[in-house]
């Protein structure tokens, strides 16, 4: 095995190793929505087209018998899929797509950031 082929299979692996972490980190946003019991704030079409992303390149990677590409996009599509799944079924039923948009709207000025918070600490103390 040449140097230069022994470098490539080590940047490979390091890719491959890199991709599949990289697609396990979504699971963090799974989890703190599970944490919260809310899903809200985040965006269901991001998670879908997150999901459909790994999916198309998943569909690739089987075409061309690339291994690498097929075990991230594979860990990445169970991954996102779950996610987009823990999203919907907590603003509804994962079967009736009408409960998916069920997160009350709050209007602009009630939000209770911090900086809206500190605002209503000062009046509450004049």
């Amino acid at each position: 095995m040449s140097s230069s082929s022994s470098i490539a299979q080590l940047i490979g692996t390091a890719a491959t190793a890199y991709g599949v972490i990289a697609a396990l980190m979504v699971l963090l946003q799974a989890r703190e929505m599970l944490a919260r019991r809310a899903s809200c704030e985040v965006s269901g079409r991001f998670f879908a087209s997150y999901a459909g992303g790994y999916a198309i390149w998943l569909l690739y990677g089987l075409s061309v018998g690339s291994v690498p590409l097929v075990v991230v996009d594979a860990v990445g599509l169970v991954c996102g899929g779950l996610t987009l799944a823990v999203a919907l079924s907590l603003r509804g039923s994962l079967v009736r797509p009408s409960t998916w948009n069920s997160c009350p709207i709050q209007p602009a000025g009630d939000q209770a950031g911090p900086a809206n918070m500190r605002e209503q600490s000062v009046s509450a103390k004049a």
